[in-house]
């Protein structure tokens, strides 16, 4: 079965709180819905910067400022307080320099980033005067660029270029009414500049190597990824590069055929990292500074701010436990507030209690008819509760139909629809079919939804359509075990064996592990190699 830890590393337990503060302001633009810790002009400040990277990425990528197909539900919600450090206490890896992070999901797109870097005491001060400290701003930026490109180009990217990619637009910065991309990110300096360029290693990696694997990856992916698209004559070559892995050629045959010679490639990257790098010039489209709508949260909010970003970022057993007693007392401290409601229900749910957590959700919508949250809220309660009642699903349906009703572009509605079909075991029709062909539309970042339309496809004998669904999963997982079995299934669904590939693509449902064996996630790539070939 596929498992979605499998691509992405599950966000580890939480072993401290964010730090309540005094002000909080929440300011919602085009894109983004911003909570931060700081004062209100430089809330506004930030918003406005993060809408302008967005602007530049259209304008560079070609996508355009046409986004009416995108949902309310697709805009990032990005949490911003404290420092650098509390952002790796926060991911559950205190001091290990995580410097901000970036979930994406269907049923909402989360970025955590610090207000400031690091304060940082005399011994230390060099990296910073130097500036080869990594920004917190730039964090976001990288972050934000991945996300942005799974939305709008679906694409096998290769790790040193979906890094490299990402790294040219962290340094982003406005110049009145022009931007600049691609000055050097100097946090990335001395891996750029200390460690020798070894091209077929970039393109063909075959194990990992700890801080020289990393500095590859991004430092120079950012080298080569600059010089390809500041160079009008190799510019073209990435698209042939991209179709070509598309196709399923090997990684290291693709860039000979479309990069040439790599020696020489080799050649002319040494001699650009000893040259000023190249950088592009353009004009924001929009000549109004973009519109920001703030306000600072309300007292309720402020309570609540701690547990929502925990339960955002995700929590284990024993963190939901913790989370519970405070919860339930700032139920009882704002009995009407829908955002403490709200919050209450996801921490009752994430603790198992699925009768509270519907009751919660059931007071939210008493509150707010108008809800699509807190039915989805419901629906998620009553599919859970299929598990051990399949009767449950049927009714889970339903609140998932009157959610898609309050809220047409919504993914999870859509997507939960369709799995109450396909997990029940009843006849998927039509119907349910759209609804999560619209649900891929709206979230094709989720590995879930992703995942779940190319079994559908596949089980249609579509191949075509599951191999590019799939390919730029295999890539991003490049030489891991999941990556290998993927692909070997993969290749054997095009000659005809569909099964292997059908049972490890199969959704299953949330509560499945509570049945497994410790040892049986083990045995899941049993047969597709020894040892995890990282790429990055």
């Amino acid at each position: 079965m596929f498992k979605i830890s499998g691509l992405l590393a599950a966000a580890a337990a939480l072993v401290a709180s964010p730090a309540m503060a005094a002000d909080w302001y929440v300011a919602e633009t085009e894109h983004f819905v911003i909570y931060s810790e700081d004062g209100q002009e430089e809330t506004e400040d930030f918003a406005r910067d993060l809408e302008r990277l967005d602007e530049v990425l259209r304008i560079v990528s070609g996508v355009g400022n046409d986004d009416k197909y995108l949902p309310d539900s697709a805009k990032v919600t990005v949490f911003r307080y404290g420092e650098t450090k509390d952002m790796a206490t926060l991911a559950g890896e205190p001091g290990s320099g995580i410097g901000g992070f970036f979930i994406p999901r269907a049923s909402g797109s989360y970025a955590f980033v610090p207000r400031e870097a690091n304060k940082r005491r005399a011994r230390s001060n060099f990296r910073r005067r130097e500036g080869l400290g990594l920004e917190p701003k730039a964090v976001l930026y990288h972050e934000y660029v991945h996300y942005f490109m799974f939305q709008h180009r679906n694409a096998p990217y290769p790790a040193w270029y979906r890094e490299g990619f990402a790294e040219i637009f962290s340094t982003v910065e406005a110049d009145g009414d022009e931007f600049v991309v691609g000055d050097v990110p100097t946090w990335r300096s001395i891996g750029i500049m200390a460690l020798d360029i070894d091209v077929e290693a970039m393109m063909a990696p075959t194990r990992s190597n700890g801080g020289y694997n990393v500095a590859r990856t991004y430092g120079h992916g950012w080298l080569l990824s600059s010089y390809l698209n500041f160079t009008p004559e190799r510019r073209p070559q990435i698209t042939e590069y991209v179709r070509l892995l598309a196709t399923g050629t090997d990684r290291l045959e693709a860039a000979k055929q479309a990069f040439g010679d790599l020696d020489q490639l080799e050649k002319e990257l040494n001699e650009y990292r000893r040259s000023a790098a190249l950088i592009m010039r353009g004009r924001y489209i929009n000549t109004e500074p973009p519109k920001v709508d703030i306000r600072r949260l309300g007292e309720d909010e402020e309570a609540v701010i701690d547990l929502m970003i925990e339960s955002k970022v995700g929590v284990d057993e024993k963190e939901a436990a913790r989370q519970l007693p405070k919860a339930r007392k700032l139920v009882a401290q704002y009995p009407d507030s829908i955002p403490v409601l709200m919050a209450a229900a996801e921490v009752e749910f994430d603790n198992k209690n699925y009768d509270e957590a519907d009751a919660l959700a059931k007071k939210v919508q008493a509150l707010d008819p108008k809800s699509s949250d807190a039915l989805i809220q419901q629906g998620n309660v009553a599919f859970m509760q299929a598990y051990d009642n399949p009767e449950k699903m049927v009714e889970a349906r339903k609140l998932f139909v009157a959610a898609n009703q309050l809220e047409p572009d919504h993914p999870i509605p859509l997507y939960h629809y369709y799995l109450t079909f396909l997990l029940a075991g009843d006849e998927v029709d039509s119907g349910a079919e759209a609804a999560l062909e619209s649900a891929y539309e709206y979230a094709p970042f989720d590995p879930g939804v992703r995942v779940a339309l190319a079994h559908m496809f596949l089980k249609q004998d579509r191949v075509d359509i599951t191999s590019a669904l799939l390919s730029p999963l295999i890539q991003q997982a490049s030489g891991s075990k999941f990556a290998r079995c993927l692909s070997s299934e993969l290749e054997q669904a095009e000659e005809g064996e569909k099964a292997p590939l059908l049972e490890r693509l199969m959704p299953e449902h949330p509560r499945a592990d509570e049945d497994k064996d410790e040892d049986e996630d083990e045995d899941e790539f049993a047969g597709c190699g020894e040892e995890d070939e990282d790429e990055d």
